[in-house]
């Protein structure tokens, strides 16, 4: 019997409220051919005894409870280092998929070879007129990325199919060439990640390598995130490790990835922010600190991995294809546009 054609990778961590309605809404989609991997990272709640409930009914669903939160790089390398399905689709576990979103996503990956990524419109809810979560991820000049079309009404955006800079991490499908080409020393996610930022890293790993993102609108799922990163209320009630990682996750992007003729224009505009962010840090936000001496505690580690990926970037990409540090984007690419905004 072969293997099924797609592993659907749910990474869980008292995830309790969420997972039922999440499995159900894989469970249902059209394109059937998948198996589901569930790896809970040593939740506290009942999350693993929901998901157990559902993998009684459904023998595509697979609990793996590991001993020790790995976080989501490490839950997801869990699962991608030992499958070798055609396609991989990782699911948020707080996402509720249309039945179609699988099909469709598919079908977009495997009519180009060099697609790598195929990523949808995620909304925050499923009203009239809902807010959009993402359309995938843009690339800033200074080495940073941001939701593209966030917060914004569903009716009033224009949304076309075609190229963008990459998949938010809450819901891509990736080819399993890309997932492969894209590991360094073993790791598809760098686990030094842990849960932030990660969804950047492969973005402009994928970019350097050559592979392209496309986001098809006609991809949709809910995920009712509110991404508000300039909120200082909100960032004063994260636990201290979460704002840790993502400074240290910043700085981990900046030292890999950037082409040795980037190197200068990007830190000129990367600079700046990376001031700001310490002097808050300093003032304000001292367990932030710690971030500052993990990268220069790692730095030979950090400098092996950007060799290698440097190495990689000068080589053929897909399909021929020479790697370039940038691709087109969604709007340089002419489609028609939705009929109709519709709903969830």
């Amino acid at each position: 019997m072969s293997a099924p054609s797609v592993l659907l990778s749910i990474v869980t961590w008292n995830s309790a409220a969420v997972i039922e309605a999440c499995l159900a809404s894989v469970l249902a989609q059209t394109h059937a051919d998948f198996t589901v991997w569930v790896v809970d990272n040593a939740s506290a709640d009942d999350t693993c005894a929901r998901v157990a409930a559902v993998a009684a009914t459904d023998a595509r669903v697979r609990l793996h409870r590991l001993a020790r939160n790995t976080g989501f790089c490490g839950g997801h390398n869990y699962a991608l280092d030992r499958t070798s399905s055609e396609a991989v689709l990782l699911v948020n576990p707080d996402i509720v998929l249309r039945p179609n979103y699988l099909a469709r996503a598919l079908a977009v990956l495997r009519a180009d070879a060099g697609i790598g990524t195929v990523c949808g419109l995620l909304l925050q809810s499923d009203g009239p007129n809902p807010r959009i979560d993402s359309t995938g991820l843009e690339a800033l000049p200074d080495g940073r990325f941001r939701l593209r079309h966030h917060g914004r009404r569903l009716a009033e955006t224009d949304l076309r199919p075609g190229l963008v800079d990459g998949a938010d991490g809450a819901l891509p499908l990736y080819r399993r060439a890309f997932i492969d080409d894209l590991r360094v020393e073993g790791q598809f996610f760098d686990e030094r990640f842990f849960a932030h930022k990660e969804d950047w890293d492969i973005a402009w790993r994928g970019r350097l390598y050559g592979w392209r993102t496309v986001f098809e609108p006609g991809c949709r799922a809910l995920h009712p995130r509110e991404f508000r990163p300039a909120d200082l209320r909100r960032r004063l009630r994260l636990d201290g490790s979460i704002k840790a990682d993502a400074v240290k996750n910043q700085w981990l992007l900046l030292l890999k990835n950037p082409l040795p003729r980037q190197l200068p224009g990007l830190w000129l505009r990367a600079l700046p922010r990376q001031l700001v962010i310490l002097l808050y840090a300093l003032l304000l936000e001292h367990p932030s600190l710690r971030a500052y001496r993990y990268v220069w505690q790692q730095r030979a580690g950090i400098w092996a991995t950007r060799r290698l990926i440097q190495a990689r970037a000068c080589l053929p990409g897909p399909a021929g294809r020479h790697a370039t540090p940038a691709q087109p984007t969604l709007a340089a690419q002419p489609a028609p546009t939705l009929a109709a905004p519709g709903v969830f």
